[in-house]
C-alpha cells in the first residue's frame, strides 16, 4: 500500500501552531469559553423550544377533549 502522508517529516513544532495561538494560550482559553457558552445557550434554547411545543400540543389536546374522555386508558386495554 502506498502511504503518501509524510508522518516522519513532521516535527513537534507544528503541533503548537493554530490560528488562535499555541496550546494553553489566551486564545485557546477564550475559544474554549466561547464554545462552552454557545453550547449552553443552544441547549437552553432547545429546552425552551421543546417546552413550548409540548405545552402547545397539550393545550390543543385539552381543547379537543381528547384528554377528558372517561374510561379510556392509553396504558393498557380497557376493562
Amino acid at each position: 500500500m502506498f502511504d503518501a502522508f509524510p508522518y516522519d517529516e513532521w516535527s513537534e513544532d507544528i503541533a503548537e501552531f493554530w490560528t488562535f495561538g499555541g496550546g494553553g494560550s489566551t486564545g485557546t482559553w477564550i475559544m474554549t469559553v466561547v464554545g462552552f457558552s454557545v453550547m449552553l445557550i443552544a441547549f437552553f434554547g432547545f429546552v425552551v423550544m421543546e417546552n413550548r411545543k409540548l405545552t402547545q400540543q397539550a393545550s390543543r389536546l385539552k381543547a379537543s377533549g381528547a384528554l377528558d374522555r372517561p374510561g379510556q386508558s392509553t396504558i393498557g386495554p380497557a376493562a
